[in-house]
């Protein structure tokens, strides 16, 4: 019989045999041990790592503004009196000469008396000044008694704004009927006697000096 079955030795077989079973047990262990061991190495991971989702989020292509649309605004021709405003300043009262002198010395009763009308500067250098009705005016008196005024039968009127200077004066001949006349301009207006007169021209509130003529 052989010696793995049949232990030989100075113990009892009893001891031989439960040394070999429990030397079976240890490899069955260690055997089961390599086994699950083996099995970890080789085998694939449970655990699978989740693959990114790749989410394509579209941008919005800009859409191409419209371009702004110049609109062209007529520009005013310059008249001739903004032309005269931006080539002179505003005539000051102090500058300005008002002149108004009969053209004869000797007029008849019951007129007409020609009145010259001048509007001037102290220099060659132009300014403006509105000589419009509204700013002129003549007055004729006698011994200090209004006579006749221009403005009492055609008052107001636009402003004609105008360049002036002493060599390019504004001038215009006054025609007096020789009446009496009041503002208001009554129908009633008796003529004016013989006798001695003054004239007088206004621009503004500028007066020229009187000067004399005579009636008769």
């Amino acid at each position: 019989m052989s010696s793995v079955l049949r232990p030989v030795g100075g113990q009892p077989p009893g001891v031989y045999w439960r040394r070999r079973l429990l030397l079976l047990a240890v490899l069955v262990v260690v055997l089961l041990i390599l086994g699950r061991a083996c099995g970890v190495l080789g085998g694939s991971d449970s655990t699978s790592t989740p693959t990114p989702s790749v989410t394509s989020t579209s941008t919005a292509t800009p859409q191409p503004t419209s371009k702004p649309t110049a609109t062209a605004t007529p520009t005013a021709k310059p008249t001739a009196t903004s032309r005269a405003t931006t080539a002179a300043g505003i005539c000051k009262d102090s500058q300005v000469r008002v002149f108004a002198t009969a053209e004869d010395d000797q007029n008849p009763v019951g007129g007409p008396v020609r009145v010259r009308f001048v509007v001037a500067t102290d220099s060659d250098t132009k300014c403006l000044r509105d000589i419009g009705p509204a700013a002129n005016g003549v007055v004729i008196t006698s011994e200090g008694r209004r006579i006749w005024s221009s403005d009492d039968c055609t008052p107001g009127g636009e402003p004609n704004v105008r360049p002036i200077s002493k060599s390019a004066p504004y001038a215009v001949t006054v025609s007096w009927q020789g009446d009496v006349s009041r503002p208001g301009c009554p129908t009633a207006r008796p003529k004016a006697p013989a006798g001695s007169y003054s004239v007088t021209g206004r621009n503004g509130d500028v007066t020229g000096a009187p000067n004399t003529f005579t009636l008769g």
